[in-house]
């Protein structure tokens, strides 16, 4: 098992590509279901593969392909090939499970297993903010499939080496995508008295909009309001016109959702009379929460075998898993555990010097192996 992971993710862990452009990550993977005989449609730079079973009923898995623009500064010496692309978010990880685990079930067919029910398996483009997930589960293909549950990993360097997070609820969080554009008047760096100086009020309206998560929103809730880009002006002395502002908000209970928008769209009114400017806004909301099913979670922890299961560990970010759960199909994302401190694989998703041991992919394939045999053997 272990050198089908370390080719698999070897060779995507050298090829990253950004989301809805996975042309080669999508070959690879074609290929190898084509080497072993398994149908597949093709959604885009999306793959679903299908196993037919005795049954109609569909046992789904679901793995993310895509990588980051992230320069990678990794020691990993199959580090990306493609400049300013990296696989900094483990996907290059879930790939190589999927495909090992499909490999190693197609054998035990071919060896005689009979499925009781078919099987999906959706190697799914675009997680990295493009929302990948809402044209997989729109194409005919995947529509005509009668998924009874839908299941996912994805692994996670605060969880040591060894364990799983198996959570019944709420596992992560809605995020609402925030652009904003405020327009002052441009003038003289040397005479801002003739103008209106929008990165100074740009800069009081981001620590304004803090105040919300402060004295607005319960304490025991959670809220999450981030700005990530903050852009304004070329040259020392001119006071540009335009600042264009980006954010990002994280929540759990999506009811809070138009609130949070008036209190936005008060808060920018204020500043337009207070200070002569005018602010436009998108607010969209976009990634529902990931909620787990808690049949599906406690099944998860009593087939499970020889990995230390946590229960309580949640993201604070957002996971486009979620579209898969919107028309009621149960599902469960479980977190694996890759953090080992001695071969300094510490460092964050999305961080430059992000990696891990693909050995631990095995508790990956084993995991799936147990679902498998719960719920389709």
């Amino acid at each position: 098992m272990l050198k089908q992971l370390e080719t698999h993710r070897n060779y995507l862990h050298s090829i990253p590509e950004i989301s809805l452009e996975e042309h080669n990550t999508a070959k690879y993977i074609r290929e190898v279901l084509t080497n072993i005989g398994v149908e597949y449609k093709e959604i885009g730079t999306s793959t679903v593969a299908f196993i037919a079973g005795e049954s109609e009923e569909c046992i789904a898995f679901r793995a993310d392909i895509d990588a980051l623009p992230v320069v990678e500064e990794s020691g990993n010496k199959y580090r990306s090939k493609n400049i300013g692309m990296m696989h900094a978010c483990g996907h290059d990880g879930h790939t190589a499970t999927l495909l090992t685990f499909i490999e190693n079930t197609k054998q035990m067919i071919t060896n005689g297993t009979k499925l009781k029910k078919s099987l999906l398996f959706i190697f799914q483009a675009g997680e990295e903010g493009a929302g990948g997930a809402r044209f997989v589960v729109k194409d005919s293909f995947y529509k005509s499939k009668k998924i009874e549950s839908i299941f996912a990993l994805h692994v996670y360097p605060e969880l040591n080496t060894g364990g799983i997070a198996i959570k019944s609820g709420v596992l992560s969080l809605q995020n609402i995508n925030i652009n904003i554009t405020l327009t002052g008047k441009g003038c003289h760096g040397a005479q801002p008295h003739k103008g209106v100086d929008s990165i100074l009020i740009g800069a009081k309206l981001v620590e304004a909009y803090q105040s919300i998560a402060s004295r607005n929103i319960n304490p025991n809730s959670v809220f999450i309001f981030t700005i990530g880009s903050f852009k304004a002006g070329k040259v020392r002395n001119v006071i540009p016109e335009k600042v264009e502002i980006l954010g990002t908000i994280r929540i759990e209970d999506v009811s809070l959702i138009p609130f949070i928008k008036e209190r936005i769209t008060k808060i920018n009114a204020g500043f337009e009379v207070s200070y002569d400017v005018k602010i436009d806004m998108e607010f969209m909301p976009f990634y529902p929460p990931v909620i787990n099913n808690s049949t599906l979670a406690e099944m998860a922890k009593k087939v499970v075998k020889n990995l230390e299961i946590e229960t309580e560990i949640s993201l604070s970010g957002s996971e486009d898993f979620s579209f898969y759960l919107q028309d009621g199909t149960p599902g469960l994302l479980c977190l694996l555990g890759i953090r080992d401190e001695e071969k300094d694989h510490i460092y964050p998703l999305h961080n430059s010097k992000f990696d891990f041991e693909t050995s631990v992919l095995k508790n990956g394939v084993e995991f799936f192996n147990s679902i498998l045999a719960e719920t389709a053997l």
